[in-house]
């Protein structure tokens, strides 16, 4: 097959005297920020006398100065850098500039595209060229450099115009550009630039980065092997910040930018429909896309976009946006809720494309074999993933029925495999209804229970993590949940899982019996500690080392019901050491999920209370220390409320009183004697009593 990136035009190679011009420039975009800021506030105030911004300026005269030579600039090492400092700066502020620079890429577009460098400056150029950060042309005030002002005025096309001969340009490329490394990246941007969205990388925490990016990789891990130490540049893609993916990223609407809300739809439905090809009736390239490493995430953003673009969704998504990306959303790994498509949408007509999906069909020829692929691929993982949180509630059925998700022989199937165990896991999350979750957590059990779910070393305790907190959403199956962690520490703690049998009702009658007789063999309280898995070694360290999945296990395991948690509570206040629970309120996911999961819920009932009165009483001797740590200070404030009779609340306070000089030392410290009103307690007891009742 012939390459249809033959005879594309490549740019002339930059002068050396352009490149050492632009390195020259004392440009710096914090400080352009700046200055345009200042100049706003002045012309308010109508001060005439104020300099334009300097780095604007400059930018604006060297935009004219080599807007000839932008494309042959964008491949080369250093030209692309100063390319892409001079867009930071002046497109946002100027639509002339964005158009300029845009302008200057036609006709080598899809060289840039395929290029290392320049893929990288038509991305940041395109993606600068919407965004608008200024009410008026920058370019256009009268204290601006008239160079460009006058380059406008000759034949410069409108920016609608620019972006639409970009996708004209590449559109013909796109079955190749699909699988390309750089050219994938470069339509995912003009994707987002067309709906008017933006890819931002997900909220992630620095001391928990490892954990959450070891749940990204899918597959059996690689044998560690001793590298050649590689340089400092290689290493910066090998960080934390190289496994954000298509699949992990999320997307938010563009606020105040150039988008042009008639044209760009007919675009992006243009440019979509060049991604997809042709509708096929069988399985076939289209499939295979979905499983390539650079095909695969530029179909996630497809799906994406086309759904937040959506005007019906746009309107009934907007007021709701951001609300779970939050710092406790992130630690209890909630999944953030996302829009759904409608039937019919474009969205949903890629999807259906994407599955070979017969409309009007009751059984499906093809999607079922389709999903199931998908479901054990690497990539075509994060693809269907993306399908189940964005599709609307009835597809959402026909999936996990023409998926066979609601068969134990199956998912216990899915569940083994090194992929599509991920797969389970998002699905117990966007479960839609609560009949949904009662049948797929009475699937979900039998995996619990054989051990599969539970044992450490086959890292599938997710399952467990997602099947907790389905039964806590929606409260169903909390008891057969419980019962089913027992027997799964029971069976790997014999090496001998549950057998599946096809048992008759008497048969299978007996058998609850006899897994009631055996789960009553080990007790709730005992399992607590083997879900936590603290590390003994790293009780005194700086991090406690913690299972993630099992620790968030036993949050959501406490938003069971009351009379449920007994054993819960019982594991965590009276199995663990004192020096354990001092180094779990010294951790952020620790004190959230653990101790938070007790002070947080219902503490007026009583068993609740016993344990935050035997928190109190194992935490004597160290409240002091604690109430001076930045993390543990917060379990001593929810503490102290959380107490329910005034001695109990004394017997805090006069520990408090007694590190008081210390407390005063730093703001934590301050505001526990704020909270507690310690200054109070000193003076009046009375009055402190009636204040705090």
């Amino acid at each position: 097959m012939t390459s249809s990136f033959a005879g594309y035009h490549r740019p002339r190679r930059p002068a050396v005297e352009t490149i050492s011009y632009l390195r020259g420039l004392p440009l710096n975009v914090d400080q352009s920020q700046q200055e345009i800021q200042t100049y706003g506030s002045v012309q308010k105030g109508k001060d005439a006398y104020d300099d334009f911004p300097q780095n604007l300026a400059a930018a604006f005269s060297a935009l004219e100065e080599v807007h000839g030579e932008i494309a042959s600039l964008a491949g080369d090492e250093y030209g692309s850098k100063s390319v892409e400092l001079l867009a930071q700066i002046a497109a946002p502020y100027s639509e002339i500039a964005a158009r300029c620079l845009l302008n200057a890429c036609l006709g080598y577009c899809l060289h840039l595209a395929t290029h290392r460098f320049g893929s990288h400056v038509l991305q940041s150029i395109l993606q600068l060229s919407v965004i608008s950060l200024s009410t008026n042309d920058m370019a256009m005030d009268e204290n601006a450099p008239p160079s460009l002002r006058e380059h406008a005025s000759g034949v410069l096309p409108s920016l609608c115009d620019v972006i639409q001969a970009v996708v004209e340009e590449l559109s013909p490329h796109s079955e190749e550009l699909a699988v390309h490394m750089c050219g994938s990246h470069v339509l995912r941007t003009l994707l987002c630039v067309l709906g008017g969205v933006q890819l931002v990388t997900s909220h992630r925490g620095s001391d928990n980065q490892q954990g959450e990016s070891s749940a990204l990789l899918r597959g059996k891990p690689k044998s560690k092997k001793k590298k050649k130490r590689k340089r400092q540049s290689e290493d910066a893609s090998s960080n934390g910040d190289a496994t954000h993916n298509a699949g992990t990223m999320s997307i938010t609407f563009l606020e105040g930018s150039r988008i042009d809300n008639v044209r760009f739809p007919a675009m992006l439905e243009s440019l979509s429909q060049a991604l997809l090809g042709e509708h096929q009736s069988e399985p076939g390239k289209l499939q295979q896309l979905a499983c390539h490493a650079s095909a695969g995430p530029l179909l996630i953003v497809l799906i994406r976009v086309l759904t937040y673009s959506d005007e019906t969704v746009q309107k009934d998504w907007k007021l709701n946006e951001g609300q779970l990306d939050t710092r406790e959303a992130f630690q209890l790994g909630i999944v953030k809720v996302e829009p759904r498509y409608k039937f019919g949408s474009l969205a949903d007509r890629a999807v259906r494309q994407i599955l070979c999906w017969q409309s009007g069909e009751t059984v499906q020829e093809f999607a079922g074999d389709i999903i199931y692929g998908l479901s054990g691929e690497i990539r075509g993982s994060h693809v269907l993933e993306t399908i189940f949180r964005l599709c609307y509630d009835d597809f959402y059925f026909e999936l996990l029925r023409c998926g066979d998700f609601l068969s134990s022989a199956s998912v216990q199937e899915y569940v083994q495999h090194d992929v599509s165990n991920f797969v389970v896991q998002t699905v117990l999350a966007t479960v839609r209804e609560k009949e949904q979750a009662e049948t797929i957590l009475k699937v979900i059990e039998k995996s619990i229970s054989s051990g599969v779910a539970i044992d450490p070393k086959k890292k599938r305790r997710g399952i467990l993590w997602r099947a907790a907190e389905l039964a806590a959403k929606y409260r169903v199956e909390q008891e057969s949940v419980i019962k089913a962690i027992r027997l799964g520490f029971l069976a790997i703690s014999n090496s001998s899982p549950v057998a599946e049998t096809n048992d008759d009702e008497t048969t299978a009658r007996k058998k609850r019996k006899k897994e009631r007789k055996k789960a009553s063999m080990i007790e709730l309280k005992e399992c607590v500690p083997l879900l936590l898995q603290i590390d003994e070694n790293s009780i005194k360290s700086e991090q406690l080392s913690m299972d993630v999945a099992g620790t968030r296990t036993v949050y959501h395991m406490l938003r069971f019901s009351p009379r449920l948690c007994e054993g819960v509570l019982a594991g965590i206040v009276q199995e663990l050491s004192t020096e354990e629970l001092v180094s779990i309120a010294e951790d952020g996911l620790g004190s959230r999920c653990v101790l938070d999961g007790i002070l947080d819920g219902p503490v007026q009932i009583p068993i609740f209370q016993k344990a935050v009165q035997q928190l109190r009483s194992k935490f004597g001797g160290r409240i002091v220390l604690m109430a001076n740590h930045r993390v543990a200070h917060h379990v001593v404030r929810k503490l102290f409320f959380a107490l329910a009779t005034m001695g109990e609340k004394e017997k805090l306070a006069d520990e408090l009183i007694r590190g008081k000089n210390s407390l005063q030392g730093n703001a934590v410290g301050r505001s526990i004697i704020e909270d507690v009103r310690l200054d109070l307690y000193e003076m009046d007891k009375k009055e402190w009593r009636r204040k705090v009742a």
